[in-house]
């Protein structure tokens, strides 16, 4: 039967104290093992909404027998951010007593699992995804966290590390639907791609900064870099941006939680009807292919295209307004650097050098996306 339990987690300041609630469904042990967390990013709440109406069919699933593998849901995965709450603005993406982030700087124990297994391993792909996976929780269990940010995600990788599919569930600023996975998961994840009706699939492996998705799974990347690739299974890790900040509603989170539910059944962890499944239609690409807009100047963004709007090389897709210019009042065009799709932009309308306000997806790496990928 489904279960519910609370996880305290360490006080940081005198007088309060966050925890984590956090629901398991079927067999602890079972495979396949499927984390579902949402809203890592506290302020990206359709993702907390679609995992609230992903809940009731995953008890109902359970009380009727229907869960085969192990599923573990945490629908609030940053209590710590839901109080970044500041003069009626909510900024819960980054962890205001650091500055941090709260989807970067994960704890990397690829250096300790490796160590750990060297000389253990070619017992069989099969004991050899298990050694990983507890050397993995073991190297976890041993970390040692500093400050509030680092014991939440701490506590969120313990729950993960052992899945064999782990989504982590955001939104982007104002987008459409679109998804970060490794490409060695393509284009097997076709089927999730297609049923969350996804624009855009980036591969994204060592993007930099220490996501979460990316962090659960480098241990096995760089085992499977050294073992080879046959060597043991690599969990399929996936960031599913379920469109924009502002996108909560009924109708959206009901879609996004049969599609999550219907992913499952396709993937043997829910013995259920998963339907008919809808065919991706959208740009799978590295992440080197998304070109990332950025403004050189500081004004008023005003965008010329829409989102969803296919652009060419050169397309301008918004200008930066300089509201106190005697002449040209357009301080900077900003323009796409390849052929694409504009699925993304910020709902922020002010701008000042170097900020991102939007994201074009092509389907050839681009000269200048090299190094980090990921802005703060």
């Amino acid at each position: 039967m489904a279960t519910c339990s609370t996880i305290n987690l360490a006080r940081h300041a005198v007088g309060t104290q966050h925890s984590l609630k956090v629901w398991r469904f079927g067999q602890s042990g079972a495979s396949p093992k499927v984390y579902i967390q949402a809203s890592m990013h506290a302020d990206e709440l359709p993702a907390s909404l679609a995992a609230a109406k992903l809940l009731p069919k995953l008890i109902a699933a359970d009380e009727a027998g229907k869960v085969a593998g192990e599923v573990i849901l945490v629908p609030v995965a940053n209590p710590v951010g839901l109080n970044n709450v500041s003069l009626r603005s909510h900024n819960g993406r980054y962890h205001l007593p650091t500055g941090e982030n709260y989807n970067r700087g994960f704890h990397d124990v690829s250096d300790a699992v490796l160590n750990a297994i060297d000389g253990r391993m070619a017992n069989g792909r099969d004991a050899d995804t298990q050694l990983v996976k507890r050397e993995v929780a073991n190297a976890l269990a041993d970390a040692t966290p500093a400050n509030e940010a680092q014991v939440l995600r701490l506590e969120l990788m313990r729950l993960a590390c052992d899945a064999d599919i782990v989504l982590d569930l955001h939104t982007d600023s104002e987008a459409q639907m679109h998804l970060y996975l490794d490409e060695d998961h393509w284009p097997q994840a076709a089927d999730l791609a297609g049923l969350l009706d996804a624009k855009v699939v980036m591969f994204a492996r060592a993007s930099g900064g220490g996501p979460f998705e990316e962090t659960i799974a480098w241990p096995y990347v760089r085992a499977r870099e050294i073992y080879g690739a046959d060597a043991i299974d690599l969990p399929l890790t996936v960031v599913v941006e379920l469109r924009g900040k502002y996108d909560a509603s009924h109708e959206l989170s009901d879609f996004d939680a049969d599609a999550l539910y219907r992913f499952m059944c396709c993937r043997g962890v829910i013995a259920d009807d998963q339907g008919a499944l809808p065919e991706f239609t959208g740009i799978a690409a590295p992440f080197t292919a998304t070109d990332t807009l950025t403004a050189k100047a500081a004004g008023i963004v005003v965008y010329v295209a829409d989102v969803g709007q296919m652009v060419k090389a050169g397309d301008v897709v918004a200008e930066i307004i300089d509201p106190l210019s005697e002449g040209d009042m357009v301080a900077d065009r900003i323009a796409a650097a390849a052929d694409g799709l504009f699925f993304a932009r910020s709902i922020q309308r002010l701008a000042w050098p170097g900020v991102t306000i939007g994201k074009v997806q092509g389907t050839e790496a681009l000269s200048h996306r090299t190094g980090k990928l990921l802005y703060d």
